[in-house]
């Protein structure tokens, strides 16, 4: 009776009711006949939403006014009478677009119906502990920064730049002084509690390394340090040493990755087991075996 037990039992369970409720949503196709009735309404909603909810979509049907009925109405009529004629034409065979399509309906209808349960305290205990470095925040800083640019004379930049840094220091400027000096930078010129990877997006290595080296003294203008685009003086007042979350904090967001986790187990469970049932048959000499000129095409 572990079969019972398998959650990949359950999935297949689930996934068969899921289809057959769908199947009852959709009326039978008359030949000539477009049928719009609750049940073909309800249908067209979850397609349109790609959330196999019949209760959620009767909400949706029976909170619209009079003018929103008609709309959808008529979205499903000139919906159903063009895929009827395209499929009358055969447009839909050899479609690699329509292929994909399907695919993707189908992976929808497969997460819709393999949600987990909530996982346990001992679940999300274990989970956290094994993928710790997911909720790693990385180091941050608060600096403000005074730039000279390169653009006009990159051969006098850094006198240029050693002159206002001892004007900086004479005048006693602080954090919120730093935009009435320097030219005007591409990006920002007060930086608070910016991750590394960010404040590199902007400055570079060289100089975000300047940033966050324990040798650089905070509350003191410092530098000059230089990026691709000139000359930065810099005035770094805090900085945050890279830390992995407590788990408390986290608790929520850790649920949702394992209920994902689970998921797409689960989903890759199944899509296994589909592929082995067409028992796929691969034959490198045949694919292979085309001239060099046409593999190249």
């Amino acid at each position: 009776m572990n079969f019972l037990k398998d959650p990949l039992m359950h999935f297949l369970v689930a996934g068969a009711a899921l289809f057959w409720g769908i199947s009852i949503l959709t009326p039978p196709e008359a030949p000539d006949r477009i049928i719009v009735d609750r049940a073909a309404l309800l249908s067209f909603i979850q397609y349109r939403s790609k959330a196999f909810e019949p209760e959620t979509a009767a909400a949706i049907l029976d909170a619209m006014n009079e003018g929103n009925r008609e709309r959808l109405i008529n979205d499903y009529i000139r919906e159903e009478a063009l895929y009827r004629e395209a499929r009358k034409m055969g447009l839909n065979e050899g479609d690699y677009v329509i292929r994909q399509r399907m695919v993707q309906k189908f992976e929808f209808m497969t997460q819709a119906a393999s949600t987990p349960a909530e996982p346990d305290a001992d679940a999300l205990a274990a989970y956290y502990e094994e993928n710790k470095q997911d909720y790693f925040i990385q180091p941050g800083a608060t600096f403000a920064h005074v730039f000279i640019s390169a653009k006009e004379n990159p051969a006098n930049v850094e006198a240029k730049a050693e002159i206002l840094l001892n004007a900086l220091r004479q005048t006693g400027a602080e954090f919120e002084d730093a935009t009435r000096y320097g030219d005007r930078f591409l990006f920002h010129t007060n930086y608070v509690e910016r991750t590394y990877a960010y404040i590199k997006s902007h400055f570079g290595e060289e100089a975000t390394e300047v940033i966050f080296a324990e040798t650089t003294p905070l509350g003191v203008w410092a530098g000059p340090v230089f990026s691709k685009h000139g000359a930065h003086l810099i005035f770094v007042t805090a900085r945050m040493p890279g830390h992995i979350q407590p788990f408390e904090e986290v608790k929520s967001v850790v649920a949702a990755d394992l209920i994902g986790a689970g998921q797409r187990a689960t989903n890759e469970r199944l899509i296994d087991a589909l592929i082995e049932d067409y028992a796929p048959v691969i034959d490198l000499d045949d694919i292979t075996s085309a001239p060099p000129e046409a593999r190249d095409e």
